[in-house]
């Protein structure tokens, strides 16, 4: 006795009319949160470039006015443009979901809609793989610090 659907898909799945619209729903929200996020990143690397301010503190001494301390204050470049590039990583999958999905669902299209779902799981892989790497630089630092609270 051999089963009959060896070869099936992971994501080969089937459909009522509420799920696909509900599921044509998330696809939608999910490429507005992707352009958003995209164009949020945008604006962040340009704020960076363009964002260099100083901060000057002025003290008074014997009636003078004299400039002790001028800090400036700018964000790491390179530090946004990691950013800029994880953005865009997820964005790439976001988007795909999004557009691949809706195309499935409005044609019917079985293949179309396992690679959106496909590429959905490829952005939770990709976000959960960012979450270790965060966890592992946090608790190295706080490693690096001596464990945090001194007495």
């Amino acid at each position: 006795m051999e089963n009959q659907n060896t070869n099936r898909s992971l994501f080969d799945l089937s459909f009522n009319e509420n799920a696909k619209t509900q599921l044509r729903g998330a696809a939608v929200w999910a490429g507005i949160a992707a352009i958003f996020s995209m164009v949020s990143a945008a604006l962040s690397f340009i704020s960076a470039i363009m964002g260099r301010t100083s901060t000057r503190t002025e003290y008074k001494f014997e009636g003078f006015n004299q400039t002790r301390m001028s800090a400036e204050k700018s964000e790491n470049i390179v530090s946004v443009v990691i950013s800029l590039i994880i953005t865009f990583l997820l964005f790439y999958f976001l988007n795909r979901f999004s557009s691949q999905t809706r195309a499935g669902l409005n044609s019917n299209n079985q293949q179309l809609v396992n690679n959106g779902l496909g590429n959905l799981s490829s952005y939770f892989v990709t976000i959960g793989i960012l979450v270790i790497i965060c966890l592992a630089l946090f608790l190295f630092v706080i490693a690096l610090s001596g464990g945090g609270i001194r007495y």
